[in-house]
Formats: C-alpha cells, structure tokens, sequence
C-alpha cells in the first residue's frame, strides 16, 4: 500500500458517528417528559464529528503542501501550513463563534416567554434556574 491517507481521512470524518448506536439506548432509557437527553446526545455527537472533521481537514491540508511523516527537515510550506492550523483558523472560528453568540436571539427575557408558553401548553420539565 502505497499511502493510507484517504482510509485515514474518511475514518476521521465518520469517528463521529461511532457514537450514533450508543445514543439510542441511553435516550430511550430516560423516562422524562423533556427532550434533554436528545439535546446532549446532539451536543456529544456533533463534538466528536467536529474532532474528526478537524483531523481529516488538517491531514488533507497537510497532505498537499508535502508533508512526508518521519521527515527530518520539512518545506517551507509545512512550516507555514502547520502554524496556520494551528493559530490563525481556531482564533478566526472562536472569533466567528463569539459574534454568533453575542447576536443569537434568546435572552433571559425570550426565555422566559418560551418557558410560560411552554408551561401553558402543558409540558413538564425540570428548569436550572431558580425561580425567585
């Protein structure tokens, strides 16, 4: 075999959806009138598929610009590939992430609406906030 990397790139991206048969169970075992556990198992799935994302994408990147594993002196291009992957992506993508969340439209007043709206129709749920 000449290379592994596109087995290596594809197992990266689909690491997340290991986790898929898990979620089932653990839901359906949770005898609750909320969609919480359905929440988490979202968050925890959409965590690991975005590790695997970030590793198929790194490698694939690294791939092009020449990386060769074992390697004692690597090109200028790994070099600078390596310090982009590194500092400038995850500081954009956390700066991105930070502007979505100052705008994302519920406060503590929209919360509350939708928690009254929610108790009106009838749902039962187990609130972390205390009430005053």
């Amino acid at each position: 075999v000449k290379s592994n990397l596109p087995i290596f790139i594809i197992m990266s991206m689909v690491a997340g959806t290991s986790l898929a048969p898990s979620l089932h169970p653990m839901f359906s075992s949770c005898i609750t009138e909320t969609l919480q556990p359905l929440f988490y198992s979202c968050y925890v799935f959409f965590n690991k598929f975005g590790g695997g994302m970030s590793v198929g994408v790194s490698t694939l990147v690294l791939h092009f610009v020449g990386y060769k594993p074992g390697a004692c002196k690597h090109n200028p291009e790994v070099i600078y590939s390596l310090r982009v992957l590194f500092a400038p992506v995850p500081i954009c993508l956390l700066l991105i992430s930070l502007v979505i969340f100052r705008f994302y439209p519920i406060n503590e007043e929209r919360r509350q609406k939708i928690q009254d709206a929610l108790r009106k129709a009838g749902y039962v749920f187990l609130s972390v906030y205390l009430e005053d």
